[in-house]
């Protein structure tokens, strides 16, 4: 049982005979195992080596406890693992600079077809270990049925950090801004600027999906950038456009704002038209006006950025 930390298993018969009867000396050990005190020696002293025993005044070997022993060869294991998986880091990055200065066209790879890209983009976020930083704006790849809160709702819940900048073109989309909210609850951390330079979705930092065209046809081909200068930038741009980004907030449930009411005002803030906040929420823009003047009135706001301005003030946005 003892053999992944090292342990060879005559040295865990040794150690298991001395948590029954402690203080047993070399002699008494090799009668009781039926070997030579040559082999029960050398295993005691390997014991001690490895802290799992002490040799007693009497001569005799006395165990230490399983819990703490253990547990530190445990630790000790998990150091050197650390060790390794910092040497194939730097391995992996020797292999690489080597291939690329071979065949640099390595660092990319050209996918066509909404179908592929789709394919390739949820591998990309299933494979996600830590991190997902995006520029969402349409057009999508994904199919029309596809639901966006059941799909990444369980990588959020396995640890995976989101970081997503929004566009009101994104939250125009039916729907969009519930799931959106939804995922906001589960972890993701949203934010909002009026425009984006390009699509773009970033993988642990290793790996990037960028549309190759930048028009109605963005959905048509796109381009896998792997780790290189190219990315680095990438990341780069992500960050500086992340620290002028808004928030998208929900507001804490204690303020007078029903669900409804947090719909209109992240709508307002989001710079939607009355025309495009009907569609959103599937009510007439009659029913629109309605309840942007219940927001305004509950605010007491006489202009929809006087109403954002107050709602941060308070706190319930």
């Amino acid at each position: 049982m003892l053999q992944e930390l090292g342990i060879s298993e005559f040295e865990e018969q040794v150690y298991r005979r001395l948590l029954g009867e402690p203080e047993m000396t070399v002699p008494a050990l090799a009668a009781a195992l039926s070997t030579s005190p040559r082999r029960v020696r050398a295993a005691t002293s390997r014991l001690c080596t490895l802290g799992l025993a002490t040799r007693t005044e009497a001569g005799g070997y006395a165990p230490v406890s399983p819990d703490a022993a253990i547990d530190a060869l445990i630790h000790q294991r998990e150091a050197e693992l650390d060790r390794v998986r910092a040497a194939k880091r730097e391995l992996l990055d020797e292999f690489r600079t080597g291939h690329l200065k071979r065949q640099p066209s390595g660092l990319l790879e050209v996918v066509s077809g909404r179908e592929a890209i789709h394919r390739r983009s949820v591998e990309a976020r299933l494979g996600a270990r830590y991190e997902v930083l995006s520029f969402d704006q349409p057009p999508y790849a994904a199919p029309e049925d596809y639901d966006e809160v059941a799909n990444e709702h369980p990588v959020l819940a396995r640890g995976v950090t989101y970081h997503v900048i929004y566009t009101p073109e994104s939250l125009q989309l039916p729907g969009r801004l519930r799931a959106i909210t939804e995922l906001g609850r589960a972890g993701e951390q949203a934010r909002l600027l009026p425009s984006l330079p390009i699509k773009l979705h970033i993988y642990d930092r290793s790996l990037a999906l960028v549309p190759l065209i930048s028009d109605r046809h963005a959905t048509e081909s796109i381009v896998l950038i792997r780790e290189s200068g190219l990315l680095d930038g990438l990341i780069a741009l992500f960050e500086a456009h992340w620290r002028i980004a808004h928030p998208v907030t929900e507001a804490p449930r204690e303020s007078p704002l029903t669900d409804a009411d947090r719909d209109v005002l992240a709508m307002l803030s989001a710079g939607l038209t009355d025309q495009a906040m009907a569609r959103q929420l599937q009510v007439s823009v009659r029913t629109v006006r309605r309840r942007i003047h219940r927001v305004l009135d509950l605010l007491d706001a006489a202009t929809r950025y006087q109403a954002g301005v107050a709602a941060a003030r308070r706190n319930w946005a």
